[in-house]
C-alpha cells in the first residue's frame, strides 16, 4: 500500500534515515534540504504507516487548526488582506514561537506531495491497481478477471509504462499469481514492455526461487491466485485500508504472524528448537522464554534493545510514538519472526497490525538480514546463478 516509509524508499533519494530533496525557500531560491526520519521524530513515527491520503488530510488539518489557533487570523488583520493557509503558514514559520513546530508540518508536507508526484508522473496509480487485481485474483469490485481480458490489459498498460522497474515487477507478478503462463504470452509481454536480455533475465530467474515461469496446460478462462490471499476483511484495522483499492492485498507474511500470535501455527512446519511446555501453544512459551532482560513478559517494552536487527512493530506504529511506548504493558509474551533474506517496510507495516488487532497483549518484532527496496530486490533475483 502507498504508505510514507514504503513511498520514500520506492520513489525518492533516502540514505538509511536521511533523505534530501530538493525546495524552494520564502526568496524562491531552491536549495537542498537533508531531514532525519527516526524515532527522535514523534511526527514520523505517527505518520510513517498511514496510506498516504490519510497523511495528508491529517497534516493539512494539523496545519489548519496550529494557523487558526496560533496567530494567525492576527497576521491576515494585521496584513490587510485576505491570506491563503499556505501564506500563513509560511509567515507562521518565520515567527520564533512557532517556528519549529510549522517547519516541521510543512516539511512532512512537502516530503508527502513530493511522493505523490512521483508517484503520478510514474503512473503508478494504475499500476497498483493491477498488480492488487494480479496478488488477490479479483479487482477492486470483486470479480475475477478473465485472463484473456488482463493479458491484454496488461500488454496495453506495459506499452506507456516509463519505469523498467515498474514493468519488470509488473510481469514478475503476474507469472507468479499465473503459477507460469505460456510462451505466447511471455514473448507479448517482453515485447510491451520492451526489456533488453539482461532485464528479461532477472525475471526468467524467478525459476531458480521455484516460481513456475512456464505453464504446463492451457490457461483457464479465470483465474486465481497462488498467494492465497484474502480481502481485506471489514473489522478492526482492516476496515480503514479496505477503503483503498490499491491495499487490498494481505501477504503472506501477514497471515504467518496472525497464526503465530493466536497460537495456530504448524509445529510441523516451524519446529520448535527448545522442549514447549505444557500446552506447546506459542503463548505459553513466549512467557516462559522472554527475551526481556530483567523483566518477565508482562513488562515494559523498553526494557530491552534486543532487536535481532529488526524493528519492533511496537515502534513502528501509525498512531503511537515512541514516548507512549514506555508506558505500554505486554502480557502474552513478545513473539519474534525473523525472516532470512530480506523484508519490505509493507511486511513491518503488517507486523505492527497484527500486535495492534491481537487481543493477547503480545509484542511482535520483526526482524531480517535487511530491509529490501524494490529495486534492490530485482537485482538480487537477477544476480542469481
Amino acid at each position: 500500500p502507498p504508505q510514507p516509509t514504503a513511498m520514500l524508499n520506492d520513489l525518492l533519494t533516502i540514505d538509511e534515515e536521511k533523505v534530501t530533496y530538493e525546495s524552494e525557500n520564502n526568496k524562491g531560491v531552491k536549495e537542498t534540504k537533508d531531514v532525519l526520519l527516526n524515532e527522535n521524530d514523534d511526527l514520523w513515527c505517527e505518520l510513517r504507516h498511514m496510506h498516504i491520503a490519510d497523511v495528508i488530510t491529517l497534516l493539512s488539518d494539523r496545519i489548519r487548526e496550529f494557523v487558526g489557533t496560533n496567530g494567525g487570523a492576527q497576521l491576515a488583520q494585521n496584513s490587510g488582506n485576505d491570506m491563503s493557509l499556505t501564506e500563513m503558514a509560511t509567515a507562521l514559520k518565520q515567527l520564533p514561537e512557532y517556528r519549529e513546530t510549522m517547519a516541521k508540518l510543512s516539511q512532512h508536507m512537502h516530503l508527502a506531495h513530493k511522493c505523490m508526484d512521483v508517484f503520478g508522473k510514474l503512473g503508478l496509480l494504475e499500476l497498483s491497481e493491477i498488480e492488487q487485481t494480479l496478488a488477490t485474483g479479483t479487482d477492486a469490485d470483486g470479480k475475477a478477471p478473465k485472463a484473456k481480458a488482463l493479458v491484454d490489459n496488461l500488454i496495453d498498460t506495459l506499452a506507456g509504462v516509463t519505469s523498467r522497474e515498474s514493468a519488470i515487477r509488473l510481469i514478475m507478478i503476474y507469472i507468479i499469481s499465473q503459477q507460469g503462463i505460456t510462451e505466447d504470452d511471455r514473448r507479448r509481454l517482453f515485447s510491451a514492455a520492451g526489456l533488453n536480455e539482461s532485464e528479461q533475465s532477472k525475471i526468467l530467474n524467478l525459476e531458480k526461487m521455484g516460481v513456475t515461469l512456464q505453464q504446463s496446460k492451457a490457461p483457464s478462462k479465470s483465474f486465481s491466485s497462488m498467494f492465497r490471499s484474502k480481502r481485506v476483511k471489514s473489522t478492526g484495522r482492516a476496515d480503514k485500508d479496505s477503503e483503498y483499492a490499491m491495499s487490498r492485498y494481505v501477504s503472506n507474511f501477514k497471515g504467518l504472524i496472525e497464526q503465530l500470535v493466536e497460537d495456530k501455527l504448524s509445529i510441523e512446519d516451524y519446529p520448535s528448537i527448545l522442549p514447549l511446555p505444557e500446552g506447546g501453544g506459542s503463548s505459553s512459551m513466549g512467557s516462559a522464554r522472554s527475551v526481556r532482560r530483567g523483566k518477565d513478559s508482562g513488562g515494559d517494552s523498553k526494557a530491552s534493545n534486543s532487536r535481532w536487527g529488526g524493528t519492533s512493530a511496537a515502534e513502528s506504529s501509525n498512531s503511537t510514538n515512541p514516548k507512549d511506548l514506555a508506558n505500554r504493558k505486554f502480557t502474552g509474551g513478545r513473539q519474534i519472526v525473523f525472516q532470512v533474506g530480506g523484508v519490505s517496510h509493507s511486511e513491518i507495516r503488517a507486523g505492527y497490525e497484527v500486535m495492534a488487532g491481537n487481543k493477547g497483549g503480545k509484542e511482535v518484532i520483526v526482524g531480517s538480514t535487511s530491509f529490501i527496496k524494490p529495486a534492490e530486490y530485482l537485482d538480487y533475483v537477477g544476480s542469481l546463478s
